[in-house]
């Protein structure tokens, strides 16, 4: 199903502007592809884990110019093939450190005998049996959100069949002991070593843009993979923002 417009451009190492999606309802991943985000993460970390909500999202979305990912707990392989028999077109894996862990992800989504995936070609990633398995690997992000990880990244982005490396601000800069904060001499050292050794490797860059990094920043450093916004992010900032304005509307006319 890797066919998606938007996806065949992210390859090209042309820019994807995408969200995560921590509620699984068809219907926000239906507003969020007509909307035109490039892609749509669903989120099995942090979000509610609902397999046929997320299955009926990912029908949607196969519908449509956008593709989608799934970002699945840290090294839980178990659900990279379970999710990819879906019809993900993209597997994020939290937390890799080691470039022996961005192999397994690598194995877990590739059929055998190359990898330990295994699928009876019917399922809905293959159109349940109407089309062959394809023997290439997705593409598979590794989330960079340690010092382990920077440590080792020249030699994560080298794993073949690992399509590139997603940094996650938060996690790695509290793992920098500097929570948050992303002026920080270390997490500057750090973000900008990860963007070194992806550039070399000539292999998918991605975060989202956070405080000190801006979106033409990321752009010009080469991340094509950028995480715009989550949709709880949206949802709470839209109902706070429309309550405090009838709030205050309310105050005026009754105080009146």
């Amino acid at each position: 199903m890797n066919s998606r417009s938007a996806l065949t451009q992210l390859l090209q190492h042309k820019p994807a502007i995408g969200l995560i999606q921590t509620i699984p309802t068809p219907a926000l991943t239906e507003l969020a592809v007509w909307s035109g985000f490039d892609f749509v993460i669903l989120d099995c970390e942090h979000g509610v884990v609902d397999e046929p909500a997320q299955l009926a999202c990912l029908q949607i979305i196969a519908g449509s110019p956008a593709f989608a990912a799934v970002r699945v707990r840290p090294g839980n392989l178990s659900a990279v093939g379970r999710y990819l028999d879906f019809g993900a077109d993209a597997i994020l894996m939290p937390d890799v450190q080691t470039p022996v862990e961005a192999a397994a992800l690598v194995a877990a989504a590739t059929l055998g005998p190359r990898g330990t995936r295994s699928s009876t070609g019917s399922a809905r990633a293959y159109r349940y049996g109407l089309s062959s398995p394809s023997r290439e690997p997705p593409l598979l992000l590794a989330l960079i959100e340690s010092k382990c990880a920077v440590d080792n990244v020249a030699e994560i982005v080298a794993t073949p069949g690992l399509g590139g490396v997603v940094i996650g601000p938060s996690d790695l800069s509290a793992d920098l002991e500097c929570a948050n904060n992303f002026s920080a001499p270390a997490y500057r050292s750090a973000f900008a070593e990860v963007e070194k050794a992806a550039t070399a490797a000539n292999v998918l860059l991605g975060t989202k843009p956070h405080p000190g990094y801006p979106l033409e920043r990321l752009l010009a450093a080469g991340h094509r993979f950028i995480i715009a916004v989550a949709d709880i992010n949206v949802l709470r900032e839209g109902f706070r923002s429309q309550l405090k304005s009838a709030r205050a509307v309310a105050a005026s006319t009754c105080a009146a």
